[in-house]
């Protein structure tokens, strides 16, 4: 049934992937909206107690991360090709840093990249600095960097040039389930890789909504 549909629909996915997150996003939307306050709330709520609470985390594990890949890249394994030996880039570098940065922070840097630093400025979000200070100025513009910096670029290299090799070096399909072949073997493209593919495609969905829809708003 679901083939026969994705057939009808013209959709180059797996069925099991495609229509299992687009009824667990559809089923999300249905509950949310004639329950929007109370979703917001508890929403609110679990965010600030992750930023509360794992804050430490992201910032650690973000930096382990940017310290991996910068020695990744001058170490010998930095040669290696995302591709076959003989490949060449499609484009130049000034034309892949134009596509990469307009694609990843173009939209969100249009709204936040002023809205960030002045709204951590006139509300400190660490405790015992007061508004309008000299602190709050260096916090504000500290942290502007930090989500707009290389720490932003590594949270985008390190899945991109992941699905990367492993699509065009191993010409895998290009899925998050490909990441875990040398882990799961012919698993990974069976119900563990799809259970894994419809994770990544929900947080993508849900991550991703938010930033599109201020940038669209503004």
């Amino acid at each position: 049934m679901l083939t026969w549909l994705q057939r009808r629909l013209g959709l180059q996915t797996i069925p099991g992937v495609f229509f299992t997150s687009a009824g667990i996003a559809a089923l999300f939307v249905a509950i949310a909206i004639p329950f929007d306050e109370a979703v917001a709330t508890h929403f609110g709520q679990l965010t600030g107690w992750v930023a509360a609470n794992l804050g430490w985390f992201y910032i650690l594990a973000v930096s382990a991360l940017l310290v991996f890949l910068l020695g990744l890249a001058v170490s010998r394994y930095g040669n290696i090709r995302l591709g076959d030996d003989d490949s060449r880039p499609d484009y130049s570098n000034l034309t892949w840093f134009t596509m990469l940065f307009a694609a990843g922070i173009g939209t969100i840097l249009m709204f936040w990249g002023v809205a960030e630093p002045i709204s951590h400025f006139a509300h400190p979000p660490f405790d015992g600095v007061t508004p309008g200070s000299e602190r709050a100025a260096s916090d504000a513009m500290t942290l502007a960097l930090y989500h707009f910096g290389l720490h932003t670029w590594t949270i985008f290299a390190m899945p991109g040039l992941a699905i990367g090799y492993f699509a065009y070096r191993h010409h895998l399909p290009m899925r998050i389930s490909s990441l875990l072949y040398p882990l799961l073997g012919e698993r990974a493209f069976g119900p563990w890789g799809w259970a894994i593919d419809v994770i990544a495609v929900l947080g993508t969905l849900f991550g991703v909504a938010t930033s599109l829809g201020l940038g669209t708003l503004r």
